[in-house]
């Protein structure tokens, strides 16, 4: 779940604030390696360690997996169908979703509904791309934008419960030079 909400806030961060000549190809990123030095640095010790253990084989079960993504009702059923195809990836999987999902629940409502939702629609287009569907640039600027503004009508009471526990994915939020690039490229 971290690691969807990181290839997201990657996605936004990488969007708005990288120069033009600068691209990265997000679907030849096939090992931590080939990200960025710039976002590895980002990168939370426990995502990097998952994103790390991920084996060549186990990239291609969840690859596989992904295509079908909308099938899934939820996380559980998901990690269920990973568990038919790759025990030690849904060892991996279920591990990294209860670190995950510990840090979710720790957050109050306003906070906690703020996360899930940005990490369906992370999850959504990670999926996307998982299955060759590669979403426009103009799309995800858009759902940036709209997740920026309910970022902003969050209470300070949520907003620091987010930094406290997500800071990678709040450090997004705010950030002005991403929410002036929103402002420039996408219109209200």
């Amino acid at each position: 779940m971290l690691r969807i909400t990181f290839f997201f806030a990657l996605v936004v961060v990488y969007t708005f604030s990288a120069p033009a000549e600068e691209k990265i190809d997000v679907e030849k990123m096939e090992k931590f390696e080939d990200i960025p030095q710039q976002y590895r640095d980002l990168i939370p010790e426990e995502v990097a360690t998952h994103i790390k253990a991920i084996t060549a084989e186990e990239k291609a079960v969840l690859k596989e997996l992904m295509k079908d993504y909308a099938k899934y009702k939820d996380e559980e059923e998901f990690l269920k169908a990973i568990k038919e195809k790759s025990e030690s990836l849904h060892e991996k999987a279920s591990k990294f979703h209860n670190f995950i999902k510990g840090k979710v629940d720790a957050l109050g409502d306003e906070a906690k509904a703020f996360v899930k939702k940005v990490i369906a629609a992370a999850r959504e287009v990670h999926a996307k791309l998982l299955a060759g569907d590669k979403p426009s640039l103009e799309d995800i600027k858009k759902k940036a934008k709209e997740h920026m503004g309910e970022f902003e009508k969050l209470s300070n009471d949520a907003k620091e419960d987010l930094k406290k526990n997500f800071p990678i994915l709040t450090s997004v939020f705010t950030n002005e030079k991403a929410k002036a690039m929103i402002d420039k490229y996408v219109e209200n």
